[in-house]
């Protein structure tokens, strides 16, 4: 199921970058490169944790389909987690690396340079990390999905024909951990744990260039 998703998601990127569509009059398609800043949390069914700045880079495409909407869609390498104070005299930081595939559409009300934009994203984790900041110790967590969706929403202006920079807010639907079993130390019997759910939650300021 996983490895059926990972590919449907490559699938649907290839789809946009290869198919043609015809939009008002013209063919217009903008290839480009994007980047920004994430302020990420993860949420669990107790709290949220405090905020992560960190980054996201990569690809982009976008296609006009009329004055008003246009379809974009990115490739990119996104550093996302969350942090807790006052843990043994320090802070712990969680640090989560997606290579993510968002599909976002764009509604601009006045077909000038304002839009509105929704859409879903599919994630793929390729690395991950914990810190105690108290002694610089470094780890890696256990019983990680690998795959992350979610729905996103935001605003954004175009600055001319090549540059535009939106804000946006990632609403992660995915329970980051799986439930296990572990063996108790004394008896050595298997213990099932369930763990709290736990969801990204992501805003990011970005600029996407479009050379061509």
């Amino acid at each position: 199921m996983k490895f059926n998703l990972k590919i449907a998601g490559l699938v649907i990127w290839c789809l946009l970058l290869g198919n043609t569509w015809d939009s008002y009059g013209q063919n217009i398609t903008r290839y480009g490169v994007t980047g920004g800043l994430n302020l990420s949390r993860v949420k669990n069914s107790i709290n949220l944790t405090g905020p992560l700045w960190s980054y996201r880079v990569g690809l982009a495409l976008e296609r006009d389909f009329s004055e008003k909407l246009s379809l974009t869609g990115e490739l990119v390498y996104s550093r996302q987690g969350g942090s807790v104070s006052d843990v043994f005299s320090g802070k712990y930081i969680t640090k989560f690396d997606y290579l993510a595939v968002p599909l976002i559409a764009r509604y601009r009300p006045s077909g000038k340079n304002f839009f509105i934009q929704a859409g879903g994203r599919i994630g793929f984790l390729v690395h991950n990390k914990e810190v105690y900041t108290h002694n610089n110790s470094e780890a890696r967590l256990d019983h990680l999905r690998s795959l992350d969706a979610g729905i996103l929403g935001g605003i954004g202006y175009r600055l001319g024909r090549h540059f535009v920079v939106d804000a946006r807010y990632y609403y992660g639907l995915t329970t980051m951990f799986k439930d296990h079993w572990v063996l108790d130390p004394v008896t050595l019997e298997p213990i099932f744990l369930a763990t709290p759910k736990s969801f990204h939650r992501v805003w990011s300021l970005n600029l996407t260039v479009y050379p061509w």
